[in-house]
């Protein structure tokens, strides 16, 4: 198996984890609805639908899935090169009923599926190259092909030719339950993928979304929004202490974090405003302390002797009250 099914020799690159997201849209998409069939194709010819297909299918049996992967581009097949398989015999065996030699042979469908090295996942390969694929397609054995395969599978994924130069693949879009098309960064055109898009809807078929392939990202900046490294291993989030902040010195100079700290101790703390519930509680306190002074006022002139009338001066234990009252408000 070539290091092209990269979500088999490396799970844990940020490529590997946009298969898996594309697998869970395709499989969150239809919830209502089987997607149990899906065809990949793209507007033209090296836009990558070959590896995307291998790919997509090598993450569904990554989740215990039985996964097929029909390589339908009789034209110009790719996919037993990719898993290393023989050829034949195929698709176009089955569907031809010829086989690998040139006789006529009624041939069994699993006969032509082959195993790969990746668990749960199977190939049926393109077969020997027929003059006429369209053709073949638009026969009753395909309707055939797709009863037994979506008996005995999970998901089947076909990798279709590319649209725009032949029909092939309209003829499959009607037949199965979504389809997506690959285009590549600064290589497909906009009219294409339109045109593609309009043949896919005037047949019938259902298109469930479009793949942007060869996207120059850059490798430092894409692995930041993940937690994979370069190395395959997770990286841990270790929690810093103060001490661990403030050791570093490759971050921040002493410097600094001595103008930090100043910053810090500038900033004014305004004191707590006291409500109208807390005014009113002083200011009955007050009332009664003076109450009680008067109270007390009041007996000393009354008892003492010195005082034949009412005097405004109060004695020295009065006034001093009073003054700490005042001092209080």
């Amino acid at each position: 198996m070539k290091k092209e099914i990269i979500t088999q020799s490396d799970p844990k690159s940020p490529i590997s984890e946009v298969f898996r997201a594309l697998r869970t849209n395709l499989q969150f998409m239809k919830r209502n609805d089987d997607c149990q069939t899906i065809l990949i194709t793209s507007t033209v010819q090296a836009e990558g639908k070959s590896w995307i297909s291998a790919n997509l299918a090598t993450t569904f049996a990554q989740t215990g899935s039985r996964t097929l992967i029909i390589d339908a581009d009789m034209r110009k097949p790719r996919q037993h090169k990719i898993f290393q398989v023989s050829s034949t015999p195929g698709l176009s065996n089955f569907l031809s009923e010829v086989n690998d030699t040139g006789r006529r042979q009624k041939i069994d469908t699993l006969d032509c599926i082959k195993s790969t090295e990746i668990e749960n996942l199977y190939l049926l390969p393109s077969g020997n190259i027929p003059p006429n694929p369209s053709e073949l397609l638009m026969s009753e054995k395909l309707i055939e092909l797709l009863d037994v395969v979506t008996n005995n599978f999970d998901v089947v994924i076909f990798d279709g030719a590319p649209c725009l130069l032949v029909t092939d693949s309209t003829i499959i879009s009607r037949l199965v339950d979504s389809t997506v098309l690959v285009t590549s960064y600064k290589y497909t055109k906009i009219d294409d993928l339109k045109e593609a898009k309009k043949r896919i809807k005037r047949v019938g078929g259902n298109i469930a979304g479009v793949v942007l392939n060869r996207v120059e990202i850059s490798k430092k900046r894409y692995e930041n929004k993940y937690y994979y490294a370069s190395n395959n291993t997770p990286t841990v989030r270790k929690e810093k202490s103060v001490k661990d902040i403030l050791g570093n010195t490759e971050r921040k100079s002493s410097k600094k974090i001595d103008d930090e700290l100043d910053r810090i101790s500038k900033i004014k703390v305004e004191p707590r405003r006291s409500s109208k519930s807390d005014n009113a509680k002083i200011d009955d306190y007050i009332n009664d302390k003076i109450e009680d002074t008067q109270k007390q006022i009041q007996e000393e002139i009354q008892n003492s002797k010195k005082f034949k009338s009412k005097v405004e001066v109060p004695s020295d234990k009065a006034k001093e009250i009073l003054e700490s009252i005042k001092r209080y408000k």
